[in-house]
């Protein structure tokens, strides 16, 4: 019956309904490449600041992750630039899980940029990389109690509390320490991550956290931490998105007497040109080769503006007289470090499937996962200005029939060795990607006419370095250097 239903389906969708359906969509028009500073080499691949793309693969193997040090330094400098003008602005605090690549890292915090981290390593990697602990917020469900020593200890500036539980033991580490932990809470309101994500807004659990924390000798209550989830693409997701928060910190205020210092709006900033895909466009980009289409560069929110605008409604809220305005901090991701990078993938295979042909991808959902999901432009870096022609099915090299990037891309005729280019790829990529049956690629930082590596590509040592077997070898007991 199930396999009826399906030939069903796909009589309809390859015949005249299928066709008159796929007629009615509207076709991609691709994001201009100056949108990215890109162009067009000498000898027709695509470049930047006139480094050739090609090139760069030529150089430093594929797949290939390039990141931008004008775009990031551009993001940041947008991101601060309210805190140095009139009115009111948002402190920046960057989401280490976003893109956790130290040299990412130390560009933005050189900047000026904050660190906002989830966990025992991003807490010891922000400190390895000499971030000063006032500028370090940290957040997560799973923070250990050894980190939570080292946090206090350091004088970490806030650590939001994400649960009764984990309150108590930031307490009894501050205990430990010796010295009194800043502390905020963390509050899940309705349409925002919930299950281990913060304190149900709707349950007394919020308004205990802060009589518990109030009433702690080791713990000083300052913030409070609402993380919406969702995207905040527009001015109307941020208003939303800060009303909501205001209007439960008048009634947690009723309840407790308590009112922040500190208001945590957390991540959710979006890129501009990437968005998640609605699910009918997927579908009949599947089934009917109909396009994707990009999002509206111009329909979006930046970092700065965001800012901007959180912050005057906060000041502008009708907060009681004797109070003063909190601060207002974000932590965005994607925002600062997404359309910074993009990834270069080699053409394999081209494997013909009768009317589909297959591009067989050095780069899939070990090395691109979020793309499976979200737009993200694809341009031909090979032949960036040749017709697009035929469209591809964009599969990568795992065994598995998940392993697809996109069902449907129209590109230029593709053969073995072109190279595509996958944008904004500054945002969970990296963090995203395994070792599933391939090393991991390389990452390059160009600056100007600059390449130089900031992560060396995985090599087949790395993958088995920390395995130990019976014997020893060269490296010691259960070494697996010079495995025949």
């Amino acid at each position: 019956m199930l396999e009826t239903v399906k030939t069903t389906a796909q009589r309809l969708a390859i015949g005249p309904l299928g066709q008159r359906l796929a007629a009615r969509q509207r076709r991609r028009t691709d994001v201009p490449l100056a949108r990215w500073g890109l162009e067009v080499s000498p000898r027709g691949a695509l470049a930047r600041a006139g480094v050739d793309l090609v090139e760069l693969v030529a150089s430093y193997g594929s797949p290939l992750h390039v990141v931008w040090a004008d775009a990031l330094d551009a993001n940041a400098a947008e991101a601060l630039a309210p805190l140095s003008g009139a009115g009111p602005a948002c402190d920046v605090f960057y989401s280490y899980k976003t893109n956790p690549v130290p040299g990412v890292l130390r560009r933005l915090h050189a900047a000026g940029i904050g660190a906002e981290v989830i966990s025992p390593y991003e807490l010891w990697l922000a400190l390895r990389l000499r971030v000063p602990p006032e500028r370090i917020i940290y957040n997560g469900p799973a923070k250990s109690f050894e980190s939570l020593c080292d946090a206090v200890h350091a004088g970490v500036g806030l650590i939001n509390a994400n649960s009764l539980g984990d309150l108590d033991l930031i307490g009894r580490a501050a205990e430990r320490a010796g010295r009194i932990a800043t502390v905020g809470v963390r509050v899940t309101l309705p349409s925002m991550w919930g299950g281990q994500f913060g304190l149900v807004a709707a349950s007394p659990a919020p308004a205990e956290a802060v009589r518990l924390a109030q009433r702690h000798a080791w713990l000083h209550l300052r913030g409070l931490h609402v993380h919406r989830g969702s995207g905040l693409r527009c001015r109307a997701d941020m208003e939303d998105h800060v009303n909501g928060v205001l209007a439960f910190c008048d009634r947690l205020r009723t309840e407790t007497g308590w009112h922040p210092e500190v208001i945590d709006l957390g991540g959710s900033l979006t890129t501009a040109t990437v968005a998640p895909i609605p699910a009918r466009q997927y579908r009949l980009n599947r089934a009917l080769a109909t396009d994707l289409l990009p999002p509206d560069p111009a329909d979006h929110l930046s970092v700065g503006q965001a800012s901007r605008l959180a912050a005057a409604l906060v000041e502008a809220h009708s907060f009681a007289r004797d109070l003063t305005a909190p601060a207002v901090v974000l932590e965005p991701g994607r925002a600062l470090t997404g359309d910074a990078q993009l990834l270069l993938t080699t053409v394999h295979d081209v494997k013909e499937d009768g009317a589909l042909a297959h591009a067989v991808l050095d780069a899939g959902v070990n090395i691109a996962e979020p793309a499976t999901g979200e737009y993200h432009q694809i341009f031909s870096a090979t032949a960036p200005t040749a017709p697009v022609g035929r469209s591809y099915r964009l599969v990568g090299p795992i065994c598995t029939p998940a392993d697809v990037i996109c069902n449907n891309w129209r590109l230029p005729d593709l053969a073995p060795g072109h190279v595509l280019a996958l944008m904004d790829s500054g945002a969970y990529f990296v963090p995203f990607s395994t070792s599933f049956s391939f090393p991991r690629p390389a990452i390059v930082l160009q600056d100007g006419a600059e390449v130089r590596l900031l992560r060396r590509a995985e090599t087949f040592d790395d993958l088995v370095r920390a395995d130990l077997m019976e014997g020893s070898g060269p490296n010691g007991p259960g070494g697996l250097s010079g495995f025949p």
